[in-house]
């Protein structure tokens, strides 16, 4: 695959707040794959994953309509981590297989457009780096929040028991272990504000990195054509120094063929010489100036 793509992976614990960034990119420009939500794409009735599920868990865990609850097999599989791995060990190869089909696709589109710009994707997973799909990012995003916080946002957002709500982080590996392998830490313990703060400077170096060279402020961007090519860039910068000096040139050439003839003293030709650069200068600050 070419590298059309920038994929900056996005994790954390639970109820730290990694959909809430996620959905700050995607308002910068991101592409964001969400893994839960192919989580229960890849578990709908009837899908090979959903059928090893229901082999593994029993009927119990399925809806009146045949779809998995995932609050029953939470239950199951929070209090149990043999369970936990049972389940995973079904989810997350079917998560990967349809995260790279998503950008594979993504790719393509990238590699027939005309612009030649990569294109950010977020890739959020709360087991982004425990399922391996770290290695297929370019940079991690680790997003962080006290616990107390955690709590608070899963008893009252998603209306679980503090019980619950402990028993769901204590199931998961310290935030600290995934915050030693990021490349940058979202901290969002403040407010939303906070959070798009550091969002956007993060954004900011992104897309600056990602920008060409020649787009880039005093940025001179790489041709094929040697020292001609880096004279002609070094002109399109510099219109007024590059006008003073053809201007000064050709005054020097005027000033030296038609007093060829005449008895001066070398340093009266430089003295004139260096004039005609002056007067050269200050036509040219007249011609330009708005």
């Amino acid at each position: 695959m070419s590298n059309q793509l920038y994929i900056i992976g996005l994790t954390g614990s639970i109820a730290t707040g990694k959909s809430a960034v996620a959905a700050m990119l995607a308002e910068l420009g991101a592409q964001v794959l969400d893994a839960d939500a192919l989580a229960h794409e890849v578990l709908r009735s009837g899908t090979p994953a959903w059928q090893a599920v229901r082999n593994q868990f029993g009927p119990a865990v399925l809806a009146p309509d045949g779809e998995i609850d995932r609050a029953r097999l939470g239950v199951q599989v929070f209090a149990d981590s043999a369970a936990m791995a049972r389940l995973e060990a079904v989810v997350h190869p079917a998560v990967i297989a349809e995260s790279e089909r998503r950008l594979e696709g993504w790719q393509a589109a990238a590699d027939r457009s005309s612009t030649g710009a990569r294109q950010v994707v977020v890739l959020e997973a709360i087991k982004l780096i425990e399922s391996g799909m770290r290695r297929r990012c370019d940079e991690l995003w680790v997003v962080t929040s006290p616990y107390e916080l955690q709590v608070q946002r899963l008893t009252e957002g998603r209306g679980m028991s503090p019980g619950e709500a402990q028993l769901r982080i204590v199931s998961q590996p310290p935030q600290a272990d995934k915050v030693a392998e990021a490349d940058v830490v979202i901290d969002n313990s403040g407010d939303l504000r906070q959070t798009r703060a550091q969002v956007s400077r993060e954004w900011e170096r992104i897309v600056e990195a990602l920008r060409p060279a020649r787009a880039r402020p005093g940025g001179v961007e790489r041709r094929q054509g040697g020292s001609m090519s880096a004279i002609r860039e070094w002109m399109d910068e510099h219109p007024f120094l590059t006008m003073w000096v053809i201007l000064a040139i050709g005054m020097v050439a005027i000033f030296l063929v038609t007093s060829r003839d005449a008895e001066l003293l070398p340093s009266q030709r430089l003295f004139m010489a260096v004039a005609c650069v002056g007067l050269a200068g200050l036509c040219t600050w007249i011609i330009t100036w708005e």
